[in-house]
């Protein structure tokens, strides 16, 4: 099992919501893999913390209740724990990844959540991103693979409609994936968030279809 597809899952598997054939193929890969268990460590450590950890940024209402509503929108047991997933991710990693110090009950800096929606080359696809500072993380779920050749690149734009990159990645063929994200300058300088499929290691600007897209202020 490839670690960037494994990564997805790790703190999915740590709270025992892996629908079992997924979680015996990552067991296998823990067997023999001492990085990966210290992350399975580091995820459930961090589970313990929620309940004495400051708390997080609580999500807008609207975003609340698209969380909810995915997570109650299919009967399928999967699915299920594929939503309630979403929401583990978003809250176990921020803390192992952008606080790692709330796992020693101190308080640290409170993330910024947004969500992002679907864009007309991918309207079921849906997105959440954390920053705190120029760190950030892109949650999503409904992505295709992209295309031989091609990648999803992150976009910051401005007031004005200027396009800064905020990286690239490439989805597995799952329904969601974690990613990281690099924020160029200060949050407050953009406006708006998109994701394009591009070229093989990115474009200087947007070239091709939109897939997510959000708003920061």
């Amino acid at each position: 099992m490839e670690h960037e597809i494994l990564e997805e899952e790790l703190a999915v598997y740590a709270l025992g919501a892996l629908p079992p054939e997924e979680a015996a193929a990552v067991a296998a890969h823990l067997a023999g893999c001492p990085e990966c268990r210290e992350r399975v460590r580091r995820y459930r450590e961090a589970a313990a913390a929620l309940a004495y950890a400051a708390p997080l940024r609580r999500p807008s209402p609207r975003l609340r209740a698209r969380l909810l509503a995915g997570a109650r929108r299919t009967s399928r047991r999967s699915e299920r724990w594929l939503g309630l997933g979403i929401v583990l991710v978003i809250a176990i990693l921020t803390l192992v990844l952008f606080a790692p110090s709330l796992l020693s009950f101190r308080s640290a800096t409170t993330p910024q959540v947004f969500s992002l929606q679907g864009a007309e080359a991918a309207p079921d696809a849906q997105g959440y991103l954390i920053l705190e500072d120029s760190q950030g993380l892109l949650v999503t779920k409904g992505l295709a693979v992209p295309p031989e050749g091609q990648v999803y690149q992150v976009w910051f734009m401005d007031a004005a409609g200027r396009r800064v990159s905020g990286g690239i990645f490439r989805t597995q063929p799952r329904p969601y994936g974690v990613y990281t994200v690099t924020v160029p300058l200060p949050l407050t300088a953009y406006a708006r968030i998109g994701v394009t499929l591009e070229p093989e290691g990115g474009s200087p600007s947007p070239t091709g279809p939109q897939v997510l897209r959000g708003v920061l202020r």
